[in-house]
Formats: structure tokens, sequence, C-alpha cells
């Protein structure tokens, strides 16, 4: 009986160590398993965060590149403007001053008649207009605008008028206003101007 008893508990014990076993081998596995989709999980998600710094800071990379080419060619920009106005500042003063001794000369008297006469010949005989001459002209070449202009016209068809704006040349309107001819050595120098303008910036792009 004792015999008996003893191989019951024996094989009791050994039914529940097996199951106790098998139980655990179980919860190991399923712990295991938890613990390896944990891990892949993590490492996923390390490396989704790890592409997508990578992809934020070549962003950041492309973007500040971009705002670094930007402001250099801004800077670029600003510094051709800046030369092209020097330049044509310097061009223009030369210009200005051989204009003023041009004035002076007897090339510019004929200039002056001969301008005067092609303008006066696109007006009617008796139709009004009115003159304007700088202040030197005036003074010193009077009696030749004078003349040239009664050489076409009665005194009472015409009137003259005195601009300290004007450098030489005339400025002249129809007495209706309906027609300005613009024949003053200003607006002559302005058309420079704007060629000068041009050129330099031709030549600066080319130089770039």
């Amino acid at each position: 009986m004792p015999n008996s008893i003893e191989d019951k508990i024996s094989l009791f014990t050994k039914v529940i160590v097996e199951r106790i076993e098998i139980d655990f081998q179980q919860k190991k596995k399923k712990l295991v398993k938890y613990y390896e989709s944990r891990r892949s999980t993590i490492i996923k998600n390390n490396e989704k965060r790890k592409k997508a710094a990578i992809v934020s800071a070549t962003k950041d990379a492309i973007t500040k590149k971009q705002q670094m080419i930007l402001r250099s060619r801004s800077a670029m920009h600003l510094e051709v403007l800046k030369k092209k106005q020097e330049f044509t500042e310097r061009i223009m003063e030369k210009v200005k001053r051989k204009t003023r001794t041009f004035t002076g000369t007897a090339e510019y008297i004929k200039f002056l008649k001969k301008a005067i006469k092609q303008v006066l010949s696109r007006f009617s005989d008796d139709q009004f207009v009115n003159f304007r001459f700088s202040s030197d002209d005036i003074k010193k070449n009077q009696e030749i605008i004078l003349s040239t202009i009664k050489s076409f016209r009665d005194e009472d068809t015409y009137k003259i008028e005195v601009s300290d704006s004007i450098i030489g040349g005339f400025f002249m309107k129809s007495g209706d206003g309906r027609l300005e001819i613009d024949f003053t050595v200003n607006s002559i120098m302005e058309d420079s101007k704007k060629l000068i303008g041009e050129y330099l910036s031709s030549w600066l792009n080319e130089e770039r």
C-alpha cells in the first residue's frame, strides 16, 4: 500500500512538473515572441525616425542652399545696378561737359538754325507757335534765332520764352497745344543716357 501511494505521488508530481514545464515553455515562447516583435517594431520606428530626420535635414540643407543662392544673386544684381549707375553718371558727366563746350561753338549755331528751319517747315505760315530757349541762347544767340524765325514767319505768329532748365536747343509747342516738338539738348542727352544704360546692361551681362 505505501508503495502504491508513493508511486501515485511520484506519478502526480511528474505530471504536475511536466505541465508546469509545458506551461513555462509556452509562456517563454510567447514572451520571446512578444519581445522579438517589440524589438522589431522599435528598430522599424527608429529606422523611420532616422529616415525622417535625414529627409528633414536634406530639405533644410536644400532650403538654406537656395536661400544662400538667392541672397548671392540679389547681392550681385544690386552690385551690377550700382556699377551701371556709377558708369552711367560718369559718362553722362563727360557728355554734359562736352555739351556745354559744344553750345559755345559755330557748329552749335549751325545745328540750332537747321533745327529751327526743320521744325517751322512742319507748320503753316499763319499757325501760331511758342518757342522756349535756354537763357544762354537768348543772351548769346538771340539775333541769329530771331533772324532764322523771321525768315519763315511774321512777328505776330510766334512767341519766344526763356527756360533755365534747357541746356541748349529749343522746345516748341503749337498755339492750340496739340503739337509739341522737343528739340532740346536735354532730350538728346536723355536718349543718350538710355542708350548708355542699355549698352552697359548688355556689357555687364556678358562680363558675368
